[in-house]
């Protein structure tokens, strides 16, 4: 074969390696499998890393307006976060950690003045013990006995919960046995769970499907670690989704700059034509 066909040939299949990694890498930052491994790895960030992620299409709303559900999640330490929370004036759902001095008081408060309250469950992340996920931690190490009797004793401190996130969790949220025996104590009082999505290969969203719960996952987080540019990216990026999809789920940390930054963007998106709803609102 002529050396000129050899040298097209290696070009098209090295341009055709190209594309495939390209896609594969499209696929890892939306929370899809990659399409050249078949098995988990580790994530290295402590907290859901700050990109794009969209779940399969939900039906397309009938007339109505496109909604966003926004979950402020960290809380049980600071009360001067949950004021602020308190001043978006809109229903949003707090995330509590458990066995923390104010997690008690934040859920019932927060239950009081009518916004919904989640269990965020602490679970262990890669890169343990270097990374620590906070009292009352699910870890890797405990029994399915273990891990269901520990959720019952969080459900039971935050008898308000109306159901449950992850707080970290990249490496257990891969595991579809200990995510089951976590899930099971939830799923027997019918509360919901939404996947927080810290790990592109989660299993959680399953897992409670499997169980018959209603779950969702969210699509967008805003970390004030990164600072106010990348939040507000963030925070219209939610906008457009919703607008695209119909429907959001926003995953934002309780940090001062972040709540000030979603109350004023809440002015916006209703401007928008965006409704603010409940999180149990777009589970299913």
């Amino acid at each position: 074969m002529p050396a000129g066909v050899w040298k097209a040939l290696a070009g098209l299949i090295a341009a055709l390696l190209i594309a495939v990694v390209a896609l594969d890498q499209w696929q890892a930052r939306r929370g899809l499998r990659s399409l050249l491994w078949s098995s988990g790895r580790p994530v290295a960030e402590a907290r859901p890393a700050p990109t794009r992620v969209a779940p399969p299409r939900p039906p397309a709303a009938t007339g109505g307006a496109p909604r966003l559900a926004v979950i402020v999640d960290d809380l049980g330490s600071r009360r001067d976060v949950f004021d602020l929370v308190r001043e978006i004036g809109r229903p949003v759902a707090v995330g509590v950690l458990p066995e923390l001095p104010l997690s008690g008081w934040i859920a019932s408060e927060a239950t009081r003045v009518g916004l919904e309250v989640l269990l965020d469950l602490p679970m262990e992340p890669y890169r343990y013990p270097e990374v620590d996920p906070g009292p009352g931690a699910l870890m890797m190490a405990m029994s399915t006995a273990e891990l269901g009797g520990r959720v019952t004793r969080h459900l039971a401190a935050l008898p308000s919960a109306i159901g449950a996130t992850n707080h970290m969790g990249s490496r257990m949220t891969e595991d579809r046995a200990r995510m089951r025996a976590t899930l099971e104590p939830l799923a027997a009082r019918r509360l919901i769970f939404v996947d927080a999505l810290t790990s592109n290969h989660s299993v959680a969203f399953e897992a409670a499907r499997g169980l018959g719960m209603r779950v969702g996952r969210r699509q967008v987080v805003v970390d004030a670690a990164g600072g106010e540019a990348a939040e507000r990216e963030r925070l219209d990026e939610a906008g457009r989704l919703a607008l695209e999809r119909g429907e959001a789920i926003v995953l934002a940390h309780g940090h001062p700059l972040t709540l000030r930054l979603i109350k004023e963007y809440v002015h916006k998106w209703e401007a928008a034509g965006i409704r603010l709803v409940p999180v149990s609102q777009l589970t299913r």
